[in-house]
C-alpha cells in the first residue's frame, strides 16, 4: 500500500498526508529486527528512497531532516545501521547510475545533497569558495558519511571480518562504496583513508569481501581526477613498489584447484586481473594531471601483468593481451628498458600459446578451464579465434621490435622441430583426420603459425624502421629468412590442412625474398602444386571434401601472391600464362579453380606497371563476359520454361519417368544407378559452364580490391570495366529473377506432379542450428552424405547450384556498385533493380531475403555516388521500404500468433522456451529455425536503416560491423548528408518512418533500440516540417512508444522510447491539441486534471531529461509502465550489463549479433586474401 501511495498518488497528497507516509516509513525502519527477512529490508529501503527522490531537499521539498533521520538509524542498532547502508546504496544507484526518471527531475538538487552529506564539512569548505546554504543546512553535523563508513570498515577488518556481524557490515559498506567512489570528491577519499582500508580488504581470507574490494579499487583506479595530488594519492600510490608488491601478493594467494574448484575464487581472480590490467591505461596518460610518480615500479608492474598472461586459464591470460599489443605499438613505452627486457619472454609465450586449442583433445589444465568458461562450442571457438589473433599480433610486434634476435631465437627453436619433422611425419596415418588427432600435429601447426607471424613482423619492420643501420640489419636478416624459406620448401607435407598452412606461410615469404628470384619461383611452384593437390583414389568423402577446401584456399593464396608482388611476377608473365593454360587444359581442375587461375593472371597484369594492361585485361575478361550474350544464355534467361530446361529439369524428369518415380516416391531411399550418376556428372559440368556469374564477380572484385577510388590504377580499371559491365547488368538481374521465379510455387501449376514434387524438394533449404535442430551435427552430415547416393541428390545438387548462383549474382551486383557511376547511370536502374531482384517475393525465403538486403540493397545504398543519390534513392528505396515493411510485419504477426498459442509472451525468450518444451517435436524445431532466420533478416534490415539514418550513415561499405560510437568526423558529416536527403524527400521519409515505427515494436530489442535511437536523432530536424509527418508521429509513433514503455520485455529500449515520446509530445503540443487528445485516447481513464498536471510540470522544467522524467512519472501514475519498484528493472539491466562487461570481449554470437552475410561464401570478399599485406 505504501509503495502504491508513493508511486501513484504522492504528488497529489497534501503536506499532512506526505508527512504521515514519511513517518510510517521511518517508523518501520526504526523497527527493523535481526530476524526480519532480507527482502523486507530491501523493500523498505526502496520505499525510503522513493520518498527521498521526491521530497528530500530545501523548500519547496518537505523532507529537510532526512540526513538526521539516517544518522539516528545509524546510531540506533546494528540492524538499522545495516539498513542505512542499503538506503544509501539504492539512492546512489538511482541518482547516479541509472536513468531513473523520478531522480532525473530533481537531479541537480539530489546530486548536490549526496555530495554534501557524504563529505566532511571541512573538506567542502576547502574545495569550494562558496556554498549553497540551503543545501548545507540539510546535513546533520560536520562529519560526512564517508568517514563513518571508513571507520566501521576499519573495525570490521581489525576483526578479520570473520564473525557474522563484521563480515556482513564489511560487505554492505563495500557494496555502498561501489556506488559512490566514481563521483565523490577524491580529497574526501584521501581524508577517510579509504584506499588503505579497501586495499587491506583484499588481504583478508574472505572471498566475497575481497571480490567487492577489487570492484571498489577498479572503480577508484578508472575514475577521473582533476587534481594532481588526488591522482598521486590514489593511482600513483598503487604504482609504488609497495602497491605493486601488494597486488602481486594478492594475485599469488589465489590458487585454483581444478579438483576442488571454487567458482567464487575464480570470479575474484578474473576481476583482480581485470583491475590490474586496467591500471595499464595510465601508462599511456599524457595529461599533466595524470602523471605517475617518478618512483613508479614500472618493471614490477610489467612482471605482474606478464604473470597473469602466463596463467593457464586462457580467459585470465586473454585479459592482458590487448595491453601488450598497445605497449608494443607505442614508441615512448616500447623503447624503455623494462619493455625490451621482456620481449624475449613475450615471444616465447606467443610461440607456446599460438597453437590451435580447438583441436586439443587431451584434458590439460587449459582445456579444463575452457570447458568451465564456455557453455557452447561456438562461443569457445569464437573466443579462441580472438585469443589467437592477439597472440599472433604480439609475436608480430615483438619481431618488429627486435627482428634479428627474434629470428635467431626462432631459428634455434624451430631447428629442433624441423630436424625431427621427417621422422615423425613418415609415420603411417590412415586418414588426414587421424593425423590431426595427434598432439604433435597441433605443435606442427603452431610452428607454421609462429613463422607466419614472425614474417609479418619483418614486413612491418621494413616499413617502420628508419634508423641508419637498417641496411646492415637487412643484410644480417636475409640469410636467416632464406634458410627458413628453404626449410619450408623442402618439407613434403601430405596432410591437407598442414599443407594449407605451409602455403600461407610460404606466400608470406615472397615479398621478403625479392632479392632471391629463384626462391620466389620455388614458392610459386609449391603454391601451384598445392592448387592441384591430387585426390587419392581411396580417399573418403570427408577427405575429398577436405582436399577440395585446401585446393580452394591455395587458389586464394595464389591470388594473394599476385597481389603482394605483381611486378616480380609480371617479368615472367608469358611463362606463367603458358603454365596456367596448361593446367586449365589438363582437365584436372574444376571451373571454380579455372576462375581462380585466370584471376591470378588478371591481378598480376592489372596491379603491375605492365604497358599492355588493356590487352591482358581483354584477353582474360572478354571471353567470360561475352558468354552473357550467348544465344543459349539469353534464351535461358528470357522465360522460366527455357530457364528450367537450361538447368536440366527436362532431362531429370525423363530419367525419373524411366525409373518409375512418382510424386510419392521417397527419393532419399531410392538408390542412384549408373545412368543416374552419369546424368548427374553431365549436369554438374553443364551447371558449372552455364552462367559466368562467379567469374564476373571475382574478376571485378579482385582487380579493384583495396584500391583508392582516387588512384590512377582504379580510374584506369574503371575505364576498362564500365563499358563491359553496363551491358550485362540486365542479364545478371534476369538471372536472379529467373531463380526466384523457379522457387515460386505459383509457377509450378503446369508441371507434371512428379516434376512439381522434385522442384519443391530442390527449393527446400536445409540448415543445422546448434540448440535448435533436433539432429546432432554428425547426424545432419550423415544424412547429407547418404543423400548423395540416392535420387535425392538431384534435388539437393540442383538446389545448391541455384542458391550458389544466386549468392554470386548478389555479390556481383555488390561489386558492381563499387565501380562508381557504372550501375547508377543505367536509365531507370532504381526501379529495374528492385523489380528484378524482388519481383517474385513468393520465391524468396527469409534466408535469401537476408542475403538480398545485405549483399545488394545495402551496397547499392552505401556506394551510390553522392551526385546520383537523390535520383537513385527516390526510384529505389520506396519500393524497398514498402516491401520489407509488409514482409516483416506479416512474418512477425505470424510469429506473435504462434507465441500466443504456445503461451510464450516474450519473443526474445521464445527459442529457449521451445528448446525446453519441444524436444523431439520436429514441427516446433522448424518453428524455432523460422524465428531464427526472421531475426537475422530483421537485423539486416535494421542495419540498412542505420546506413541511411544512423550516426555512420553514408560511409562506404566495408563489410565490417558499425557501432553507434564509431566513425570519423568525415563519416559523421556524410551521415548527416544522408539523413538530410532522407528527411528532405517526403517520398523517402514516409515509407522509412513506417518501417522504422514497425521495427520499434517487433520482439527484438536490439532492432527496437536502434530504431528508437534513429528516431531520436532525426526528430530535431524532421518534426514540424511536414504536416503529414507530424500527424504520423503523433498518431502512430507515440502509440508505438507507449506500447514499448508498457511492456517489460523492452526494458533496454524504454530509455530511448521515452525520449522519443517526450520530444514528440512537447514539440507538437505547441502546434496543436492533437498530442493531448492522442494521449487521452491511448490511456483510457486518464482524467483532465492528470493531463493538466502533466503539462504544468512539463512547462516547469527546463531540460529534456527533466521533461522525460515528468513524462515517465505520469505514465507510472496512470499505470502505463510495468508494475514494480522504481528503478528495479533498470537496476537488473545494469547488473546484467556489468556481468557482460566483466568478461573479456569475444566475437559476437552468430544467432543474434552477426553481420548477416559476412562470409556467406569464402570468397564473399577479399578481406582474408589481403589481410596479411603490410
Amino acid at each position: 500500500m505504501l509503495e502504491n501511495s508513493v508511486k501513484m498518488h504522492y504528488a497529489n497528497y497534501d503536506v499532512a498526508r506526505r508527512t504521515a507516509i514519511r513517518s510510517w516509513i521511518i517508523e518501520l525502519a526504526c523497527g527493523v529486527r535481526v530476524q526480519d527477512p532480507f527482502y523486507f529490508r530491501e523493500k523498505l529501503a526502496l520505499l525510503w528512497v522513493s520518498v527521498a527522490k521526491r521530497t528530500w531537499g530545501p523548500p519547496p521539498a518537505d523532507w529537510p531532516s532526512m540526513d538526521a533521520d539516517l544518522v539516528r538509524l545509524w546510531d540506533d542498532a546494528p540492524t538499522t545501521r545495516e539498513l542505512t547502508l542499503i538506503i544509501f546504496r539504492t539512492l546512489f544507484e538511482d541518482v547516479f547510475m541509472l536513468d531513473d526518471p523520478v531522480a532525473g527531475k530533481r537531479s541537480a538538487v539530489l546530486n548536490g545533497l549526496c555530495v554534501e552529506v557524504l563529505t566532511d564539512q571541512a573538506i567542502l569548505d576547502h574545495v569550494y569558495d562558496t556554498r549553497d546554504h540551503e543545501i548545507v543546512n540539510l546535513r546533520c553535523g560536520s562529519e560526512g558519511w564517508l568517514r563513518r563508513w571508513s571507520a566501521l570498515l576499519g573495525e570490521c577488518l581489525n576483526r578479520g571480518a570473520q564473525d557474522a556481524e563484521s563480515e556482513a557490515f564489511a560487505i554492505k559498506i563495500l557494496q555502498t562504496l561501489k556506488t559512490c567512489l566514481g563521483w565523490i570528491q577524491p580529497h574526501a577519499i584521501r581524508e577517510a583513508a579509504l584506499l588503505e582500508r579497501i586495499s587491506t580488504s583484499l588481504t583478508i581470507p574472505n572471498t566475497k569481501v575481497r571480490t567487492l574490494a577489487t570492484d571498489c579499487l577498479h572503480i577508484l583506479f578508472t575514475r577521473s581526477f582533476s587534481d594532481p595530488d588526488d591522482f598521486a594519492s590514489v593511482v600513483g600510490a598503487v604504482f609504488l613498489p609497495q602497491g605493486i608488491a601488494t597486488l602481486a601478493s594478492v594475485y599469488a594467494s589465489i590458487q585454483m584447484d581444478l579438483d576442488d574448484f571454487d567458482e567464487d575464487q575464480y570470479v575474484l581472480l578474473k576481476k583482480l586481473v581485470e583491475m590490474i590490467v586496467g591500471l595499464g591505461d595510465y601508462l599511456l596518460a599524457t595529461k599533466k594531471n595524470n602523471q605517475l610518480p617518478t618512483e613508479t615500479d614500472f618493471n614490477g608492474y610489467l612482471e605482474l601483468v606478464l604473470l597473469t598472461t602466463r596463467h593457464e586459464s586462457l580467459i585470465i591470460s586473454g585479459l592482458s593481451l590487448q595491453f601488450w599489443s598497445s605497449i608494443l605499438r607505442l614508441e615512448n613505452l616500447a623503447q624503455r628498458p623494462a619493455v625490451t627486457e621482456l620481449l624475449p619472454r613475450l615471444l616465447e609465450l606467443s610461440a607456446d600459446r599460438i597453437i590451435k586449442y580447438e583441436g586439443v583433445e587431451e584434458r590439460t589444465v587449459t582445456k579444463q578451464f575452457l570447458e568451465m568458461d564456455f557453455e557452447s562450442v561456438p562461443e569457445m571457438h569464437a573466443f579462441l579465434g580472438n585469443y589467437k589473433r592477439y597472440i599472433e599480433d604480439i609475436a608480430r610486434l615483438v619481431v618488429c621490435r627486435m627482428p634479428i634476435d627474434s629470428m635467431l631465437w626462432l631459428d634455434v627453436r624451430l631447428d629442433k622441430f624441423f630436424s625431427s619433422w621427417h621422422g615423425w611425419h613418415n609415420q603411417e596415418w590412415t586418414t588426414p583426420a587421424a593425423l590431426r588427432k595427434d598432439p604433435l600435429y597441433i605443435v606442427a601447426y603452431g610452428q607454421f603459425a609462429i613463422v607466419d607471424a614472425a614474417l609479418r613482423g619483418i614486413s612491418r619492420w621494413r616499413v617502420w624502421y628508419k634508423e641508419a643501420d637498417k641496411e646492415d640489419a637487412t643484410l644480417k636478416m636475409n640469410p636467416i629468412i632464406e634458410r627458413f624459406c628453404e626449410r619450408m620448401l623442402s618439407m613434403e607435407i601430405t596432410d591437407p590442412v598442414l599443407l594449407r598452412k605451409q602455403i600461407q606461410t610460404l606466400v608470406q615469404f615472397a615479398p621478403l625474398m625479392k632479392h632471391v628470384p629463384q626462391s620466389i619461383f620455388n614458392v610459386l611452384e609449391k603454391v601451384l602444386h598445392a592448387c592441384t593437390f591430387e585426390y587419392p583414389a581411396e580417399a573418403t568423402d570427408e577427405d575429398r571434401e577436405l582436399i577440395r577446401e585446401v585446393r580452394n584456399n591455395c587458389d586464394t593464396e595464389l591470388n594473394r601472391l599476385a597481389y603482394l608482388m605483381p611486378e616480380a611476377l609480371m617479368e615472367i608473365y608469358p611463362a606463367l600464362e603458358r603454365i596456367i593454360h596448361s593446367i586449365i587444359s589438363s582437365d584436372k581442375v574444376s571451373d571454380h579453380e579455372v576462375v581462380s587461375f585466370l584471376s591470378f593472371l588478371l591481378v598480376i597484369s592489372q596491379r603491375s606497371n605492365a604497358p599492355n594492361k588493356a590487352e591482358c585485361f581483354a584477353q582474360i575478361v572478354d571471353p567470360v563476359l561475352n558468354r552473357w550474350t550467348d544465344e543459349s544464355t539469353v534464351k535461358g534467361l528470357s522465360e522460366l520454361p527455357w530457364f528450367m530446361e537450361q538447368v536440366g529439369i527436362v532431362e531429370i524428369a525423363n530419367y525419373f519417368r524411366e525409373r518409375g518415380v512418382t510424386a510419392n516416391t521417397d527419393l532419399l531411399n531410392t538408390p542412384m544407378d549408373d545412368r543416374g550418376r552419369d546424368l548427374k556428372a553431365r549436369l554438374r559440368t553443364q551447371w558449372a559452364k552455364m552462367f559466368p556469374i562467379r567469374a564476373t564477380r571475382i574478376f571485378i572484385q579482385y582487380t579493384i580490391e583495396k584500391l583508392s577510388h582516387d588512384s590512377e590504377e582504379f580510374q584506369a580499371l574503371l575505364v576498362l570495366w564500365k563499358p563491359r559491365v553496363q551491358p550485362i547488368i540486365e542479364y545478371i538481374l534476369r538471372l536472379i529473377a529467373q531463380i526466384h521465379a523457379y522457387c515460386n510455387s505459383l509457377n509450378w501449376k503446369d508441371l507434371p506432379e512428379e516434376v512439381r514434387s522434385f522442384v519443391r524438394d530442390s527449393c527446400e533449404e536445409k540448415f543445422w542450428h546448434a540448440g535448435i535442430s533436433l539432429q546432432s551435427h554428425d547426424q545432419f552430415v550423415e544424412e547429407s552424405v547418404k543423400a548423395t547416393q540416392s535420387l535425392r541428390d538431384f534435388a539437393n545438387s540442383l538446389g545448391m547450384m541455384l542458391r550458389y548462383t544466386r549468392e554470386y549474382a548478389f555479390l556481383a551486383l555488390g561489386s558492381i556498385t563499387q565501380l562508381e557511376e557504372t550501375m547508377y547511370e543505367v536509365p531507370g536502374i532504381g526501379m529495374l533493380l528492385w523489380q528484378f531482384v524482388a519481383g517474385e517475393p513468393q520465391g524468396i525465403s527469409l534466408h535469401a531475403w537476408k542475403h538480398l538486403v545485405a549483399l545488394v540493397v545495402r551496397p547499392s545504398v552505401k556506394n551510390c555516388p553522392e551526385k546520383l543519390r537523390a535520383k537513385f534513392f527516390v526510384e529505389f528505396l520506396p519500393g524497398v521500404f514498402n516491401q520489407l515493411d509488409a514482409l516483416l510485419m506479416e512474418r512477425w504477426s505470424a510469429q506473435a500468433s504462434r507465441n500466443a498459442v504456445s503461451g510464450a509472451p516474450n519473443g526474445g525468450d521464445r527459442i529457449d522456451e521451445l528448446n525446453d518444451a519441444a524436444e523431439g517435436d520436429e514441427a516446433l524445431s522448424e518453428e524455432m529455425a523460422e524465428e531464427y532466420h526472421l531475426r537475422q533478416l530483421t537485423n539486416v534490415v535494421d542495419r540498412l536503416m542505420l546506413d541511411l539514418a544512423g550516426p555512420n550513415a553514408g560511409g562506404q561499405s566495408t563489410g565490417k560491423d558499425e557501432s553507434w560510437e564509431a566513425g570519423s568526423g568525415q563519416e559523421k558529416k556524410t551521415g548527416n548528408e544522408m539523413r538530410a536527403l532522407l528527411i528532405d524527400s517526403p517520398t523517402l521519409l514516409a515509407p522509412f518512418l513506417s518501417l522504422c515505427n514497425h521495427l520499434l515494436t517487433v520482439r527484438d530489442t536490439r532492432c527496437s533500440y536502434s530504431c528508437a535511437m534513429m528516431l531520436r536523432q532525426m526528430l530535431p530536424t524532421m518534426i514540424g516540417r511536414y504536416s503529414e509527418v507530424d500527424d504520423f508521429l503523433c498518431d502512430v509513433v507515440m502509440s508505438s512508444c507507449v506500447q514499448v514503455l508498457g511492456d517489460a520485455y523492452y526494458g533496454d529500449v524504454a530509455g530511448e522510447a521515452s525520449y522519443v515520446l517526450t520530444i514528440i509530445y512537447t514539440v507538437l503540443r505547441g502546434k496543436y491539441d492533437r498530442p493531448f487528445k492522442k494521449v487521452m485516447q491511448l490511456i483510457p481513464g486518464t482524467s483532465m486534471d492528470e493531463m493538466l498536471t502533466l503539462e504544468n510540470e512539463l512547462a516547469s522544467v527546463k531540460t529534456l531529461r527533466q521533461q522525460r522524467g515528468v513524462m515517465m512519472e505520469f505514465l507510472a501514475v496512470v499505470k502505463v509502465v510495468p508494475e514494480g519498484a522504481e528503478g528495479e528493472v533498470a537496476r537488473r539491466i545494469l547488473r546484467v550489463r556489468k556481468e557482460r562487461q566483466a568478461r573479456w570481449a569475444v566475437s559476437r554470437k552468430a544467432a543474434d549479433q552477426e553481420e548477416a552475410v559476412d562470409g556467406v561464401l569464402s570468397e564473399g570478399g577479399l578481406v582474408g586474401l589481403f589481410a596479411g599485406a603490410e
